[in-house]
């Protein structure tokens, strides 16, 4: 009799104890909001609005951005959450347009009118604020698979450009610039679609490592609606039209979206 209880009573404790694991194991199932920190390397790129950008001008650019992610658990189901969270993400792309020498701000006592191509290198810095609807799977293994669908905000902080000129006349011609300050070029905010999907491994109770691939869309135009940011329509070699006074003619203001896609790296606690 003795034995038996002692046999029941081991049962029992085992039982619990396992319990205990396994709840601990599925603690970030039941937990409502966890953290994590992310790191996105990407390949972002510039699409024009308008046909006055060189069509086979638009270059691809290498940024990073690291931040914060969150998860709320906002029903009972741990298979969807709402995701957001707060990244500081450089990217950027590059155009080509056509530009004479008052672009550059010569001398207005220059006799020689400069004319031909501006290939411009865009960095743009954003902080970054992700809204996404997260649908996951149940885990597998030590897996679980994961779809993200929503918004980024984008606040700009930091705008900047390398200027490489291609003039038609030859000799002494403007120079080529880095690093220009075009804050005053570029919009504050930017919003676009966040399409985000990867996978979680479980590496040790609550903490997981995080992987994802994410195409961000931009449907607002990057550049301000000022006078400096008209661009000047070109001719059939890319170099600005000129009127019959010899001056090179003002089209459109400059429009186009920045859009990139990011491979994600981070890790839950």
């Amino acid at each position: 009799m003795r034995i038996i209880l002692r046999i029941s009573i081991g049962l029992l404790l085992c039982s619990v104890f396992s319990n205990q694991i396994f709840a601990q194991e599925s603690d970030m199932d039941d937990r409502k909001i966890r953290f994590g920190l992310l790191a996105t390397p990407n390949l972002g790129w510039l699409r024009p609005g308008i046909s006055e950008f060189s069509k086979d001008g638009a270059q691809t650019r290498l940024g990073f951005g690291y931040g914060m992610m969150v998860d709320y658990k906002f029903s009972a189901s741990p298979n969807y959450l709402f995701s957001t969270g707060i990244n500081l993400t450089t990217n950027g792309g590059g155009l080509i347009e056509a530009v004479d020498s008052n672009y550059i701000g010569l001398n207005d006592t220059l006799s020689t009118l400069f004319t031909g191509t501006l290939d411009r290198t865009y960095r743009f810095q954003y902080l970054n604020i992700p809204l996404l609807l997260k649908m996951r799977t149940n885990e597998i293994g030590y897996m679980t698979y994961f779809g993200a669908i929503g918004f980024d905000l984008g606040i700009r902080t930091r705008a900047f450009a390398n200027d490489n000129f291609t003039w038609k006349q030859n000799g002494l011609t403007p120079p080529d610039e880095k690093d220009v300050n075009i804050e005053d070029q570029i919009n504050l905010f930017r919003l676009g679609i966040n399409l985000t999907a990867g996978t979680e491994l479980n590496l040790s109770g609550n903490t997981n490592a995080y992987f994802g691939i994410g195409w961000h869309n931009t449907f607002t135009n990057v550049f301000r609606k000022t006078t400096e940011n008209k661009i000047l329509v070109p001719a059939s070699d890319g170099s600005p039209s000129l009127d019959d006074n010899g001056s090179a003619i003002v089209g459109k203001n400059k429009s186009a979206s920045s859009n990139y896609i990011s491979l994600d790296l981070g890790i839950y606690f």
